[in-house]
């Protein structure tokens, strides 16, 4: 039979009867042969090209079978090596099993038999190199998990969370309490306001980290699809459900279930979570199976479920069981001390992955940020500053570059409705900002010591990082 890969022999024999007729034989079945009538000449082969199978006579002057079997075991381990011999004797055969030599063959040898050892030696060969080449698959998924792990890891540090107004202060505070638990999160705040990246940092801080983290946003679903995705199903179990299908509670079994827009599930799904909150355990949609795994939920939503479940929307049994460790994030407007170095971390973001020199912000710009009221909060900005990155010519982003929206935040406010605090406040964020967050220049500027400076940062909540210098 003809090989599908033409498999490289080589023989070695100082017999040219030999080398004709099983050159021959091997040839007309499909397979590469090279032919050597020296050893040396033979470990020389081994050394220059890559070979399947050796086929090696025993007795060869003066270098023989054996010597050719050390060498290839040397320097091709993964070859097999067949040693062939007119005078046997039990020393000579069992020195060549045990230096690794595939098969010891008496001559002469009829063809069928040639045919068959070398048929089953390739084939060895060939399992031999896909198990290789598999362990080497593994192996490198193993560490491109490993790696991936640590940079999932790295990006959601506790370290990196930025904010440093007391609001976001109070919510790191809370994170590091809440990754040494299990307990079932809530997270609520504005769309935009990083609910999503609060969940992250809670799983890859805590001790599931190593095991999945599984999103799914609730309103992308229609209820039987949403039921399916979560729970599962079973062949058969509705029109379209040609396979057994895992939920997402199955997937993450170790891990955690991010459920994002919670607020907008229907009663029955609903209820199926409540009793999965209240047991760890669940059928498959179609299914009588009950499965049990151990996930830990959390939940997120940018509706006001107290009046929902005031409204009858959303149930009462259901919100206590996700309300175990609520998070209110809020939002940017709510947090403008902390826009500057959100700002900053997205220039050195967006500046690397475009190519481009852009190193920070006039203060016009920074103002002009800090004045906008961002109703898309962090998400908002992230895309702002994206597209301001890529479209900019200077190194420090002006006012100009900004969208014609924010600009207009720059034009003087009415006082009405704003109390001496908060003029101190933001006239404070003005100088920092035209000083490029450099503190000591911001209180000669201001006509202040830096110990008075200090002390007017800490009543207002201010605590910036300046791109250059603090």
């Amino acid at each position: 039979m003809t090989q599908s890969r033409a498999s490289h022999i080589l023989l070695a024999d100082d017999d040219p009867q030999i080398l004709r007729l099983f050159g021959t034989i091997l040839a007309q079945e499909g397979y590469q042969v090279t032919s050597v009538n020296r050893g040396d000449a033979a470990i020389a082969k081994v050394r220059s090209e890559v070979f399947d199978l050796v086929l090696a006579d025993l007795a060869m002057d003066p270098v023989g079978g054996l010597e050719i079997l050390e060498a290839t075991k040397r320097i091709s381990p993964e070859t097999l090596v067949v040693i062939i011999t007119g005078q046997p004797s039990v020393e000579s055969s069992v020195a060549a099993l045990k230096k690794g030599a595939h098969d010891y063959v008496l001559k002469p040898v009829a063809r069928e038999e040639l045919l068959h050892l070398v048929g089953k030696a390739i084939e060895l060969r060939r399992l031999g190199e896909e198990r290789r080449r598999t362990v080497e698959a593994l192996q490198e998924q193993k560490k491109q998990n490993v790696e991936l792990r640590k940079d999932l890891e790295a990006k959601y540090a506790l370290s990196n969370f930025l904010g440093k107004s007391p609001r976001m202060r109070q919510i790191y505070e809370l994170l590091m309490e809440i990754t040494r638990t299990d307990s079932t999160v809530l997270i609520l705040g504005e769309s935009g306001t990083g609910k999503g990246l609060v969940a992250r940092t809670i799983h890859y801080n805590s001790t599931r980290r190593e095991k999945p983290f599984i999103e799914t946003n609730c309103t992308v679903y229609t209820e039987s699809l949403l039921n399916s995705e979560l729970f599962g199903h079973e062949k058969g179990a509705f029109t379209g459900a040609i396979s057994q299908k895992k939920g997402r509670f199955e997937l993450a079994d170790g891990g955690t279930v991010f459920l994002d827009e919670i607020g907008d599930i229907s009663p029955a799904t609903q209820l199926m979570l409540l009793r999965f909150l209240q047991e760890r355990r669940f059928e498959r949609v179609g299914g009588e199976k009950t499965i049990e795994v151990d996930v830990r939920v959390i939940a997120a939503t940018n509706k006001n479920l107290v009046e929902s479940m005031e409204k009858g929307l959303f149930r009462n049994d259901l919100y206590y069981r996700l309300n175990v460790i609520p998070i209110n994030l809020p939002p940017l407007r709510e947090r403008v001390e902390d826009i500057p170095l959100l700002s900053m971390q997205f220039v050195e973001r967006f500046a690397q992955k475009v190519g481009k020199p852009v190193r920070g912000f006039t203060p016009e710009a920074m103002e002009a940020l800090s004045r906008y009221s961002w109703p898309g909060n962090i998400r908002e900005l992230e895309n702002v500053l994206e597209r301001t990155i890529v479209l900019a010519k200077n190194e420090l982003i002006g006012v100009d570059d900004l969208p014609v929206n924010l600009r207009k935040n720059l034009q003087p406010r009415s006082d009405v409705g704003l109390s001496l605090y908060e003029h101190e406040r933001l006239y404070i964020l003005k100088k920092l900002a035209e000083c490029n967050w450099n503190k000591k220049l911001t209180a000669s500027v201001l006509g202040i010591n830096r110990s008075s400076l200090y002390s007017k940062l800490k009543r207002y909540g201010i605590n910036p990082r300046s791109p250059e210098r603090s």
